[in-house]
């Protein structure tokens, strides 16, 4: 199979109100994903499940985006991490990094601030994916965008070192944003990833995670026949 013939996901997209979840669907579906994950969706569930069915072959999902703030991160993530939707956490500083990765529940740290060694061992020791917003540099000029791809460049550097599962995200705002997996894989080989981890980062790494939200999941190595 060729690399870029898999199933592939965006896991933090942020539609507009109204028909927003079903154009973005639709043009995700056109560019080559499976399936995306909807960033604390104002639909109900049973919206964006009749919205999936009628997209065919292709899923959506929800994502609870936890507030990086000092109040109750750890209580947050407790809370929802029985719920079905995937949690994330965007862009803490190095306390709330730490209190984020060291809480059970957690599945991704998305472009966290300050993450070093010690964090960096926290987060492969529980699993916690890392996320790399390709988003950034698409609308970031200047000064910003060198920060920004100097920042991912050093948080590859640490999920390398402890063997993190990785993630791909555009942060997608509409369907204009939407950029297709090819695109992100040569986006990404700005912060230095290569082909094969982009690949992951959009397919295995998101069929794991979804994986481990099955019901039928218990543990690696453990599954409900």
């Amino acid at each position: 199979m060729a690399l870029f013939d898999g199933k592939f996901y965006d896991f933090y997209t942020h539609p507009a109100p109204g028909n927003g979840v079903a154009l973005m669907a639709a043009v995700a579906k056109k560019y080559g994903y499976s399936g995306i994950a909807v960033t604390n969706p104002t639909a109900n569930d049973q919206d964006i499940v009749d919205i999936a069915d009628k997209t065919g072959d292709f899923s959506i999902f929800q994502v609870f985006e936890i507030p990086a703030k000092r109040a109750k991160l750890r209580d947050e993530i407790k809370k929802h991490k029985e719920d079905a939707g995937i949690l994330i956490v965007k862009g803490a500083d190095e306390y709330l990094t730490r209190e984020a990765v060291e809480t059970e529940g957690l599945d991704i740290l998305l472009q966290p601030q300050k993450f070093n060694n010690v964090l960096a061992k926290i987060a492969s020791d529980n699993s916690v994916t890392l996320g790399f917003n390709i988003g950034s540099i698409i609308h970031t000029r200047g000064e910003a965008r060198v920060r920004e791809l100097v920042l991912m460049r050093a948080n590859l550097k640490h999920a390398r070192k402890y063997g993190i599962q990785m993630i791909l995200t555009c942060d997608s705002h509409s369907h204009y944003d939407i950029r297709s997996p090819r695109e992100m894989a040569a986006l990404s080989g700005l912060i230095g990833m290569t082909e094969k981890e982009a690949f992951d980062a959009m397919s295995t790494t998101p069929l794991g995670i979804l994986r481990k939200k099955s019901p039928d999941y218990v543990q690696e190595g453990i599954e409900i026949l």
